[in-house]
């Protein structure tokens, strides 16, 4: 029927990397994706005349101006189920981590004690990988050979000879802009559909312990095509709605069920109410060179991430050693896993971050220490990596 309004729920996203479906205006490889909100602008630098007309009226520039393509995403977290298919949000993390994300395949036991792990076979080890064993994640933190390594902690059920360790969906940090496509789909099909091509992530956030784990990314475009204006050209023709099944198969991950092992390996935490984790990659786009109206490319600036946590105070050593460590000024591991069973568990681990002194908090019953903007400490592309299963 004509004449109707356009429902806010009427609206699905689909998301592809561009660095592993490389075909231009397709989307027939993307997935959609559990998205909350999404935020498309285009920023226009209009230009006017200042010549003396004799008249008050300003007189804008007409044709064709310089703009900037922002988005401003958020989604839910979801897991990995296996196979050689990535996550839905897979190209949300590739692109903020800049990096693409590595299926792992599993691994068989030979023999464990503690942290310490021997294969039955050589394996391709690397600091950071994410193995899972279970309802658990761990990540390699040490290797002493082609089978021998150590986890940053134990797994709650001792290893035994012939179990195997399920691979993750891996990522680790990268230096190379890695870029996606977005479709805004609406219906009707009358209404005006959107298209985002050479979309980067300049600011990616994971926020833990809300209702569900949440994923937000902020970031620039190359370019905005709609389905009405032809801005697109002649030849250009705006990509179909991909058939990649049901939304509703993303089954997002709770925010508030998990684990978490901050400061002592051995002594998981579980006092934790809130935590936030940024990384902002300080991206500069070029669209301000000779002869350009859109912009052309991303230029990567000092990478920053950091952490926000909020935590009960113990009377414990766990307690006791994390304050001590943030007074000290010394780093400490950071370990969060995000839900409890297998195809749907997300989890984060920062090597080496140093806290703050925290500032505590007595608005509760209960005194809450609060640590914000800690700053994980890298050498090469090591101050944080996630896994999914």
């Amino acid at each position: 029927m004509a004449n109707e309004y356009i429902a806010s729920l009427s609206n699905r996203i689909y998301i592809k990397s561009e660095t592993d479906f490389p075909e231009q205006n397709s989307m027939a490889d993307a997935n959609v994706a559990p998205v909350t909100s999404f935020a498309l602008s285009s920023n226009r630098k209009q230009l006017f005349r200042r010549d003396k007309t004799g008249y008050r009226s300003e007189s804008p520039v007409m044709g064709p101006q310089r703009e900037l393509i922002q988005f401003n995403l958020e989604s839910y977290g979801t897991g990995w189920s296996g196979g050689n298919i990535k996550p839905a949000i897979a190209p949300i993390l590739e692109s903020g981590m800049c990096n693409s994300a590595d299926l792992s395949p599993a691994l068989i036991v030979q023999s464990s004690s503690g942290t310490s792990i021997s294969l039955q076979a050589d394996a391709a080890l690397n600091i950071g990988k994410g193995l899972a064993f279970g309802s658990e994640i761990r990540f390699v933190e040490s290797i002493s050979g082609p089978r021998d390594f150590t986890v940053n902690a134990e797994f709650t059920i001792q290893l035994s000879a012939g179990s195997q360790l399920d691979g993750c969906a891996n990522l680790a940090l990268g230096d190379v802009v890695n870029t996606m496509s977005i479709l805004d789909s609406w219906a009707p099909s009358q209404a005006v559909q959107r298209f985002v091509s050479g979309a980067v992530t300049d600011e990616l956030k994971i926020s833990v312990n809300n209702d569900f784990l949440e994923i937000a990314a902020k970031g620039y475009a190359r370019n905005m095509f709609d389905s009405v204006s032809g801005s697109g050209g002649v030849e250009f023709q705006f990509p179909e709605v991909p058939d990649s099944g049901s939304p509703l198969a993303n089954s997002p991950i709770a925010g508030h069920l998990g684990q978490a092992f901050i400061g002592v390996p051995s002594g998981r935490l579980c006092t934790l109410t809130q935590a936030e984790i940024r990384i902002d990659n300080s991206i500069e786009p070029r669209t301000d060179e000779f002869g350009c109206f859109s912009t052309k490319a991303f230029v990567l600036g000092r990478r920053k991430v950091s952490i926000d946590l909020t935590v009960f105070e113990r009377n414990d050593q766990l307690s006791q050693a994390l304050y001590t460590k943030a007074v000290n000024n010394e780093p400490v591991p950071v370990m969060l896993q995000m839900g409890s069973q297998p195809g749907s568990m997300f989890a984060v681990y920062l090597p080496a971050v140093l806290f703050p002194v925290p500032a505590f908090s007595d608005s509760q019953p209960r005194l809450l220490w609060q640590f914000r903007n800690a700053i994980a400490m890298g050498l090469q592309n090591d101050e944080i990596f996630i896994a999914m299963r």
